[in-house]
């Protein structure tokens, strides 16, 4: 079993040395900042019943991250449970090939490496304070469980389905619309085959996965269905590619319908998706094909209606595009074996070469993180100079109190000033914000700070941000 699955283990530890040399903790943005307050909550909550307060998001991560909290510092917990989330996805997409392609197993391991574990923005999540690689794992769980019932049709395949199905919706909402396809094809198969002690087990399962959500959100249960980006869905979003919302203005260059698809051939995805999915055409119509399409589509056309363009969302998908681009890999390499001579050495060549340009490609995505993880830093370090004093800002409080800032903090965004009475510091990124949030809170505040009182600048930052005190 160990061997087997070696390559997996050697880039789990590869990951952890990548951790610990860069020293990159894995947060970064406000999304991350508030995963590692909740679970702080929650782990205050297990020790002295102090109560934590409500949470926007799903709460599957927040709460595995809050136990193994008990042995380990909360941000690491978090930033490990990505990086395990990660390396059990590939170990789930490598069995699920063995599964439904078993004449191209033998490509199954060096394809999986090459286009999963170094998929530049797969790789980039994988090491991230945020839900988006355990939502991954759960939901390739869950596929493979299907394929697995429909071969064996024993009822421990479809209760591990359940498990795996609603704690991929338990830690990201989103993944209802992937799983919905294969959800209706294993029930289909169940009810032809029903067993009551499934049925019972997993019914008992799904309800003990839901009940925190349910507990901690018992006066409002389905709020989530409220949210700005589900009331603004709307097919005429297909075809935009900017928007005005509350949670800022976006400009895109391609419209939502094409955007969402960019998991099949987008560089920071798969940077030959083109060429595999022409070697692919054929098994597209192939019932072990037909399923994961179907689902990349439906959640392709969810997104696309949505308000918003942002990479993390097709995440989800993506174990599902590699599952549906494997047998274009797996025919290309026959094509070329038996077309031309290509030998092993040559063979070799080419993975280091795809290998390489994967890295590259990680790099790109990767500094960026890299470098507002180290911005937020040295942003904060800058507030603690400044103790006790109140602070006017926007986006990055998630970042100052995680760092030790206890400053009383006043956003911007959540509330127009009107009056500053006393000493009181300004921390702002008009350089960043000013497009985006233009004709909206943080930018009318900031102007009638400018406006109506003196700010008199006390250092400048990294990434256009600027400590100011006003008067």
């Amino acid at each position: 079993m160990i061997k087997a699955y070696r390559l997996y283990i050697f880039f789990f530890f590869l990951l952890l040395a990548f951790v610990f040399i860069t020293g990159f903790n894995g947060l970064y943005g406000q999304d991350s900042y508030e995963y590692l307050r909740f679970t702080n909550c929650l782990s205050a909550f297990y020790k002295t019943g102090a109560p934590t307060g409500d949470f926007f998001w799903p709460l599957i991560y927040p709460i595995l991250g809050s136990l193994l909290s008990f042995i380990i510092k909360p941000v690491f917990a978090l930033q490990l449970i990505s990086i395990l989330s990660f390396v059990g996805a590939a170990m789930y997409v490598d069995k699920t090939i063995e599964l439904v392609y078993s004449p191209y197993a033998k490509y199954k391991s060096i394809f999986v490496f090459l286009f999963f574990l170094l998929a530049p923005y797969l790789l980039r999540a994988s090491l991230v304070v945020m839900s988006d690689m355990l939502a991954v794992f759960f939901i390739t769980g869950a596929y493979y469980y299907v394929v697995k019932y429909r071969i064996n049709l024993q009822g421990k395949y479809f209760f591990l389905f359940v498990v795996f199905a609603m704690a991929a919706i338990a830690t990201r909402y989103a993944a209802f619309v992937i799983l919905v396809v294969p959800g209706l094809f294993i029930k289909a198969n169940f009810i032809k085959h029903f067993k009551w002690k499934a049925f019972l087990a997993s019914a008992l399962v799904a309800v003990l996965i839901l009940l925190p959500h349910l507990l901690l959100r018992s006066n409002h249960p389905l709020a989530f269905i409220q949210h700005d980006w589900i009331r603004g869905w709307s097919p005429v979003n297909f075809f935009k590619n900017s928007f005005i919302t509350a949670d800022g203005n976006g400009y895109y260059t391609l419209p939502n319908i094409v955007y969402f698809f960019y998991n099949l051939f987008h560089p920071a995805f798969c940077f030959v998706g083109i060429i595999l999915i022409l070697f692919s055409i054929k098994h597209f119509k192939k019932e072990n094909t037909l399923i994961p399409t179907v689902s990349i589509i439906l959640y392709a056309l969810f997104l696309a209606g949505i308000p918003l363009q942002n990479l993390r969302f097709l995440l989800l998908s993506f174990p599902l595009v590699v599952l549906v681009l494997f047998p274009g890999f797996a025919s290309a390499m026959d094509y070329l074996t038996e077309r031309g001579n290509f030998n092993s050495a040559k063979k070799i060549t080419v993975y280091v070469l795809v290998a390489a340009i994967q890295l590259a490609l990680f790099a790109r995505v990767f500094m960026p993180l890299y470098y507002d993880n180290r911005t937020e830093n040295l942003v904060a370090e800058e507030v603690l100079k400044h103790p006790d004093i109140p602070i006017y800002t926007f986006s990055i409080d998630g970042a100052l109190r995680a760092h030790g800032v206890r400053n009383r903090i006043i956003s911007l965004y959540s509330s127009q000033i009107d009056s500053v009475k006393g000493q009181k510091l300004v921390l702002f990124s008009e350089s960043q914000f000013a497009d985006e949030w233009k004709g909206q809170p943080p930018m009318i505040n900031w102007h009638y700070l400018q406006q109506k009182y003196t700010l008199t600048k006390v250092k400048d930052l990294p990434d256009g941000w600027a400590l100011y005190t006003a008067n």
